[in-house]
């Protein structure tokens, strides 16, 4: 019986060991589980060059030195946008793999410049997703990784409004309902239509939690006459205009 319960035990320290994580993603100064997903938002400014830039610490969890290198795995970026990513030195944005490692010391941490990730949007609004895998050299199956999603969004509300697409209401004398169609860009964190009546009172409120589609609103419990909708994105309004109801 005790040669059975040590055998297994010997499996568990085994497994376990082999389950171990060498290393470990130091982001923000705080330790970060493996494969995590960090956001970083950016807005698109009136230069050249501009950049989002994420910084991440690789500590050595082990009692030994070990050399380390960086794979950089494109998981899904907005075209026409480049990216590039520092491990000691910078690499071009076509270098997906760090040529040389760099040694940890034992149980040690690289300082805040070794591991850089650049994202440079290049005019470019949405969403992109990069993947940096840090492992040993001599064992690559020893990894760790974190996910950066760079998100760019306009950079003032009057960029943004120059990008949405709000169709006019229609039909328009409408009856019993009105419909809109529209297309909002990366950005729009709220947005609502509101209708009002001519001493200003809003009548009808409907939010939109799509980025696209179509808006459709029933007017039956609404008299005959002339009303106002507005459009409000972000808490602005971007556009009001006149409805007419008739029936």
């Amino acid at each position: 019986m005790k040669k059975i319960l040590l055998l297994t035990f010997s499996l568990f320290v085994l497994t376990a060991i082999s389950f171990s994580q060498s290393l470990t993603i130091i982001y923000d100064g705080a330790a970060i589980s493996n494969e995590d997903t960090i956001q970083l938002n950016g807005e698109l400014p009136n230069i050249a060059f501009y950049e989002i830039v994420s910084h991440a610490r690789i500590k050595n969890n082990t009692d030994r030195e070990v050399n380390v290198k960086v794979e950089r795995i494109t998981l899904d970026t907005v075209p026409g946008t480049m990216n590039q990513f520092c491990w000691v030195q910078c690499f071009a944005p076509w270098i997906s793999l760090s040529p040389m490692s760099y040694a940890i010391p034992a149980y040690d941490t690289t300082a805040d410049e070794v591991f850089s990730g650049h994202y440079l949007p290049q005019d470019q609004l949405g969403t992109s997703l990069l993947k940096y895998v840090f492992f040993l050299e001599n064992n690559p199956d020893d990894k760790v990784s974190f996910v950066v999603r760079y998100v760019v969004s306009p950079s003032s509300i009057e960029d943004l409004a120059s990008k949405i697409k709000f169709g006019n209401a229609y039909p328009n004398p409408a009856n019993n309902k009105v419909s809109f169609n529209y297309d909002f860009p990366i950005g729009v964190t709220s947005a609502s239509l509101k209708i009002y009546n001519l001493l200003g009172q809003a009548v009808t409120e409907q939010s939109i939690s799509e980025s696209n589609g179509r808006l459709e609103i029933p007017l039956n419990n609404l008299n005959e006459g002339i009303y106002l909708y507005s459009l409000t994105i972000n808490n602005s309004v971007i556009v009001t205009k006149k409805l007419i109801i008739r029936r």
